[in-house]
């Protein structure tokens, strides 16, 4: 019956590591009772042989044991249980040991099933690795089930609901109403129990970072890094301002930026715990977003007039027109009289003017006029507004000043950002600044260049520690990342630059309609994935350029390397064609995927078929683990709900996977019932039972 038992089975194909242990031996053909009548028939019982039962049971019981507590995985312990004199063996010794053999291998084998639900589904899929493919076969591969394999049945059942939810339309853009109404008449404790039971658990990992650690433990299992993201931000439509005067709204706003910064060096420490992981940080968590606001238009204003004073469109002024743009700032004698802006101008220009030709272009202006230098701060006071039209040449033209407020609370920003920094330095963990609003991104394009300029400038073989994020969906995007790449060589550091597509188009637009603005955003989705495809080349040419130099300027080929690269490149993409496009243009140039030159990035409970493919694959993985009180969350989960309805072909790939994958499962089971209900075989009582 035993016999007829195992012969029965449809065992799985074991894992690669399995296969590769097992061919330490060959598994007898014959069954186990076959053998054991073998053994009387050479008229040797084993209970006339004690040594020989001693030696073959200290094999049974190590093989037994082994194959109860690490199924398959190192199943040459077996063998390593053996009588060391196997070689001098007599025939019935060595036909024993074929059968214990046997027995232990068919036990690890029905422990893996009956343990292992989805081994089959599992073994599938790791069969892609396996076998041969590249990543790209991998991505292509529409049933492969890497990403959903491993979770366990609730987390399916859960994410099968949350997107089937993210594709009912009305439901989300009622969503940001729904829960408003619910506010207002106190019914948030349902409206959030529902919420923290579906689009929390799936796309964040917990109200606090030490809630994270699990999920971050779990990821890096499977080759896939980290990046915390404590995700509170405030937009200006989320300001309650009339009830309190302009020196309260500063107050409230510095301390809880004081506040907010605290809690994300807390981010940074859990971080630190895991090798390779991010922190992610908002700007507009660091200081009031209508500071924001007011930066991002004055320096808005100023490139504007630079455009605009550059008569022949060359990208470039003159000293005179240098003059007249000096004119046009808030405070342009820097609080001396006006016969000190002719040496002020002389001064300036000739800090900018590095190669000394008379000309200055854009990034040579913004780098030596710039907030974030103390040397020209006062330029953009505005509290000499009579002074400042008096010396423009047209009124009209007048850049908006800042008054002196401002300026503080943008040096508290910028003084809490650099300690951010400075712990990150020390502990080696890398920081991600978030794309946020069009209105608010000049201000913290400001910011990161600057913190780039500083942290960025020593090569380190872990890379850069400041990465700045470029929306692509919008317009000027690429223009930006082509302007901050010259700015990154001028001034002597690496620039580090996530690309996304875009998280707040809904927002966007209609701001844009009310106000009557220009849409910032690309024109359509082709636009937009032009925009996308056009920054990763970009990045990637930089790359192969730098490559091509060393080459040439070394005696013996150089391959490039975090400690000699001028950019670093972090594609944050959910579509799959542009991974694909990324991963092939990668090879095309020869670059190599582990070098840590370009990684990839998804947000957590979106996309896992393409992070646990790369993962894989051994591609530098990351994953953004959002975290947070669930009301300061909301803002973000309303954007996961709005992107996953308006990439439906992508969510439907999806919910295709998992549903396979829960089918498979509920077969599985299903055969394992039918299995336990076989009758238990009987095996003959008699000297041979020892075995």
């Amino acid at each position: 019956m035993t016999t007829r038992l195992l012969s029965s089975l449809r065992f799985p194909p074991p894992p690669p590591s399995s296969s590769r242990a097992l061919a330490s031996f060959v598994l007898p053909k014959r069954s186990l009772h076959h053998h054991q009548q073998n053994l009387l028939s050479h008229g040797s019982p084993l209970s006339t042989r004690p040594s020989a039962v001693a030696q073959l049971n200290s094999a049974r019981n190590a093989a037994v044991r082994h194959a109860s507590s690490s199924p398959l995985k190192d199943a040459h312990v077996v063998t390593a249980a053996l009588p060391a004199h196997k070689a001098s063996m007599p025939v019935w010794q060595k036909i024993a040991v074929g059968g214990t053999i046997a027995l232990a291998t068919s036990a690890t084998l029905l422990n893996q099933l009956v343990k292992s639900p989805q081994m089959e589904a599992a073994a599938a899929a790791g069969g892609a690795s396996s076998s041969g493919n590249t990543v790209v076969q991998d991505l292509k591969d529409e049933k492969n089930r890497i990403g959903v394999e491993k979770k366990s049945t609730a987390d399916l059942l859960l994410s099968m609901m949350v997107y089937k939810l993210c594709t009912l339309q009305l439901l989300v853009d009622m969503a940001p109403k729904l829960i408003s109404i619910a506010e207002m008449m106190h019914l948030t404790p349902p409206v959030y129990w529902f919420i923290r039971k579906t689009f929390f658990a799936q796309f964040c990992g917990g109200e606090s970072a030490e809630d994270c650690t699990g999920t971050m433990n779990t990821l890096k299992n499977s080759g896939i890094n980290s990046i915390l993201d404590l995700s509170v931000e405030v937009d200006l439509d989320d300001l309650d301002l009339e009830s309190q005067s302009p020196q309260e709204i500063r107050a409230r706003f510095n301390q809880s930026a004081d506040n907010i910064a605290s809690q994300i060096s807390t981010c940074i420490e859990t971080a630190a715990t895991f090798s390779k992981s991010f922190a992610a940080i908002k700007v507009t968590a660091m200081g009031s977003p209508l500071l924001l606001q007011q930066v991002s238009s004055t320096l808005t204003a100023v490139e504007n007039r630079f455009r605009n004073i550059d008569q022949d469109q060359d990208g470039k002024v003159t000293k005179d027109e240098f003059k007249q743009l000096v004119k046009m700032l808030p405070n342009p004698s820097m609080n001396k009289d006006q016969a000190s802006l002719d040496s002020i101008v002389e001064k300036l220009f000739k800090e900018a003017d590095k190669d000394q030709d008379g000309m200055i272009d854009w990034v040579d202006f913004a780098s030596t006029i710039s907030l974030n230098r103390e040397e020209t701060r006062a330029l953009f006071v505005g509290n000499h507004r009579d002074d400042h039209l008096a010396a423009a040449a047209d009124p009209s033209l007048a850049v908006p000043g800042m008054d002196k407020h401002d300026l503080e609370d943008y040096k508290h920003l910028l003084k809490r950002m650099e300690r951010l920094c400075d712990q990150a330095k020390k502990t080696h963990t890398r920081l991600m600044i978030d794309a946020e609003q069009s209105y608010f991104q000049p201000a913290i394009d400001s910011v990161a260049l600057h913190l780039m300029e500083n942290y960025n400038d020593e090569q380190h073989v872990d890379g850069p520690l400041i990465f700045n994020t470029y929306q692509m969906y919008l317009k000027d995007a690429l223009g930006r990342l082509k302007q901050d790449y010259t700015h990154a060589q001028r001034n002597g550091y690496v620039l580090a630059a996530k690309l996304v597509r875009g998280a707040y188009m809904v927002s966007e637009r209609r701001r844009a309609t009310e106000l009557g603005l220009k849409d910032p955003i690309c024109d359509d989705i082709h636009a937009t994935h032009t925009s996308y495809n056009a920054g990763v080349d970009f990045m990637l040419e930089r790359m192969t350029q730098h490559q091509h130099k060393l080459i040439k300027d070394a005696s013996s080929p150089t391959s490039l390397s975090l400690v000699s690269t001028p950019v670093v490149l972090f594609v944050a993409s959910h579509n799959k064609d542009s991974v694909i496009r990324t991963t092939e243009r990668i090879q095309e140039l020869g670059l190599s995927p582990q070098s840590g030159l370009v990684m990839f990035g998804q947000l957590m409970g979106m996309c896992d078929q393409v992070s646990y493919t790369l993962g894989q694959h051994g591609y530098g993985i990351y994953k953004y683990v959002p975290y947070g009180p669930i009301h300061h969350v909301i803002p973000y989960l309303i954007r996961r709900a709005q992107e996953n309805a308006s990439v439906l072909g992508g969510v439907a790939i999806e919910r295709q996977l998992l549903w396979e994958e829960i089918k498979s499962r509920f077969v599985a089971q299903k055969e394992r019932a039918q299995i336990q209900a076989v009758p238990k075989p009987i095996v003959p009582a008699g000297p041979a039972t020892t075995l």
